[in-house]
């Protein structure tokens, strides 16, 4: 007759194990998302420099034109990466519209255009959506400066490309 051989850890324990080493391993990886579960949504990206309105120009002469905001907005505009690598690259632009005091606005109407360079909107209007964002991608190979109006107001800053040695 044979007999089967005990294992030398008692049973109520494998499970045990595995599953510390579950919990250990997720600890160190971060969070659920890496094994697919959900997880918790990323930090709202970081506010962008504050931006000044250039001066109004009548609406026929308008390059960007988009439904005018009858209130006052907070406009923060910026590019992940802040510098794309000699050579030029892509770039995620991301605009953020808020009311004085902070409240998201959703609905603006925002047209960018890049020169030197290229969106992938073509120019399009964008609307921002419930957090008051919207954005593009911008494709250049030199520095690239961004106009954008948003709700009526333009706005202009740089996307910077360092000369290739």
């Amino acid at each position: 007759m044979l007999r089967r051989q005990t294992p030398a850890v008692a049973p109520g324990l494998v499970p045990r194990l595995c599953l510390l080493a579950a919990l250990v391993n997720l600890l160190v990886s971060g969070s659920c998302a890496t094994f697919g579960g959900r997880g918790e949504p990323p930090p709202p990206p970081p506010p962008g420099q504050a931006l000044t309105p250039e001066p109004t120009v009548s609406p026929e002469d308008e390059p960007l034109p988009v439904k005018a905001v009858e209130e006052p907005i907070v406009v923060a505009a910026w590019a992940e990466p802040r510098e794309l690598p000699p050579g030029g690259g892509q770039a995620q632009i991301l605009v953020r519209i808020q009311r004085p005091g902070g409240r998201r606005f959703p609905g603006v109407e925002v047209r960018l255009r890049a020169s030197p360079g290229s969106l992938y909107s073509g120019g399009r209007v964008l609307v921002t959506d419930a957090q008051g964002m919207t954005r593009d991608r911008l494709t250049t190979r030199k520095t690239a400066v961004v106009t954008l109006n948003a709700g009526g107001t333009r706005y202009r800053f740089q996307v910077p490309v360092p000369e290739s040695p």
